[in-house]
């Protein structure tokens, strides 16, 4: 069996092929997601368990689209984007309730017809409930005919039981996320990478022209409240003892570049690292697509100007920004990721005093370090060690809950140094995978030794301030402080009185601690 919606086939009937593994709400009480796995092959699938529209229903549907259709355009004088989308969605309620009779619709009817109206107009249509779902990264469409697919946090690639039927259907979707985008594609231009409005990245090739089997877009889902350390800890992704050593780090001002693939969750790290800086401290972050959010207020976003024409003259590229934020005297200057030209002067404002933050595609510090001294970056080799911390981050595979999961681990904390005319890397942590466990060498570390000197104090008063700090995100992730809010709360609260936070660790936090934690 199968129903279909809007030129998209929903496969509903799994009975006897699959048994469930999980289940959990979308949109409460019209989609959910089930976790369906075959029972020949063990293979995964992802199934949408949306309300059905039965052929009546569809028939109604056409017609209250054309009444909202009628009455769609709102005041003009309703610019926010916020604003339209609530007049569009009680545009939506108040057609269902005009018509209700004349249609002779019960109320069941009315909600199953208002959520499909709200879902295609002001929602993503049939991916509506996957992109409600935060334990989807990715979404991506392969053409006519073939199930849409995503990537599952904790399933990774798997097929859904959504189904593109015509060229059409597939067409008018991608046509729709372009819009909302704010761009345009057409067989003049079939390749479009576009932000939507919740800051999720897509990208489209559009007909035929460039892909044979149809329309093709992949999602990049944006995650609307970023991860923090805690929840890195809670994770897995990082110890305790990890966050304190870069709290210290960021404390003394320190440099990091973040390594992996793709999806590996670079810029997941690089932003809950960045809440560590000094509240006060002024940040740039230069990025292709705005990802990075922090909670502090003297901060500067930048973003690169794109040419769509033969004349390139308008352009502003990534290398133009990064030069331009010298002149800004930043405390932190965060450049999303650096690809070319623009690693030359990110190293250039490191190796002059300023912090420096980044992601780099690389499967390893050696690859890392080859990469950097290589066209289009050409980074002196003596520039490297400027960058004082480099991390490396994976997608494993782990035990849970009986089955094989994907997880995401710091496989290895390292910090460069030059030695007999090279770069090496000295570890500072290390992730064991026998026990899914980092495991600490701070008295290896340089930088420690580095601050020692500067403070004028032994390496072991160091490696005892990141143990307090470790202490502290300990017993946050205790307290299941989570919200970004509230962690930066206590992290300035730490650089401005730090006797009020240790308190805490002791059992004897003050009533201002105590109303962060509820």
């Amino acid at each position: 069996m199968s129903s279909v919606s809007l030129g998209f086939e929903r496969i509903i009937d799994v009975k006897g092929q699959y048994r469930l593994i999980e289940r959990y709400p979308l949109n409460e009480p019209y989609a959910y997601a089930n976790i369906m796995e075959n029972m020949e092959t063990g293979s995964i699938m992802y199934y949408v368990d949306e309300v059905s529209l039965t052929p009546s229903e569809r028939r109604i549907y056409g017609e209250l689209l054309r009444f909202v259709m009628d009455e769609l355009p709102p005041p003009e004088n309703i610019t926010n984007t916020g604003m339209v989308r609530q007049f569009l969605a009680n545009k939506v309620r108040e057609v269902v309730r005009r018509y209700r009779r004349y249609l002779r619709l019960s109320p069941s009817e009315q909600s199953t017809l208002a959520y499909y109206l709200e879902r295609d107009l002001l929602g993503f249509g049939p991916i509506d409930p996957l992109m409600r779902d935060e334990n989807i990264e990715d979404i991506s469409a392969d053409g006519v005919g073939k199930p849409i697919y995503v990537y599952h946090k904790e399933y990774e690639s798997i097929p859904t039981n959504i189904i593109p039927l015509s060229d059409e259907a597939i067409d008018d979707l991608v046509v729709k996320m372009i819009h909302m985008a704010d761009r345009h594609v057409s067989v003049a231009t079939p390749i479009v990478d576009a932000q939507l409005p919740d800051g999720s990245r897509i990208a489209v090739t559009y007909r035929r022209e460039v892909s044979p089997g149809g329309s093709t877009f992949t999602i990049r889902k944006f995650r609307s409240n970023p991860f923090t350390f805690t929840e890195l800890v809670i994770n897995g992704m990082i110890s305790p003892e990890i966050a304190g050593y870069f709290w210290t780090m960021m404390d003394y001002h320190k440099s990091f570049m973040v390594l992996g693939v793709t999806g590996a969750g670079k810029t997941t790290f690089l932003n809950a690292m960045a809440t560590f800086i000094r509240p006060n401290m002024k940040i740039i972050t230069v990025e292709e697509v705005p990802e990075v959010k922090l909670p502090h207020q003297n901060w500067i976003r930048l973003v690169p100007r794109l040419s769509f024409g033969p004349q390139k003259t308008a352009e502003i590229t990534m290398f133009d920004l990064v030069k331009a934020t010298l002149r800004m005297r930043p405390d932190y200057l965060i450049v999303g990721e650096i690809r070319g030209e623009e690693a030359y002067v990110l190293f250039q404002a490191v190796a002059t005093g300023h912090g420096g933050i980044s992601t780099m595609h690389a499967e390893s510090f050696e690859a890392a370090k080859n990469r950097l001294l290589s066209p289009p970056m050409n980074i002196p080799l003596a520039y490297i060690p400027s960058m004082n911390i480099f991390i490396m981050i994976r997608r494993v595979r782990i035990m849970k809950g009986g089955r094989e999961r994907v997880a995401r681990r710091v496989i290895e904390v390292s910090e460069p140094v030059l030695n007999n005319g090279d770069v090496e890397f000295v570890t500072v942590f290390k992730w064991n995978p026998t026990v899914d466990k980092h495991e600490a060498y701070l008295e290896r570390s340089v930088l420690v030794k580095d601050i020692a000197e500067e403070r004028g104090v032994k390496p072991s008063d160091v490696i005892d301030d990141i143990k307090t700090r470790a202490a502290i995100v300990r017993w946050m992730v205790d307290n299941n402080i989570r919200e970004l809010d509230r962690v930066a709360k206590i992290v300035e609260l730490f650089y401005n009185k730090p006797d009020q936070v240790l308190s805490m660790v002791t059992g004897r936090p003050t009533q201002q601690l105590t109303a962060l934690v509820r």
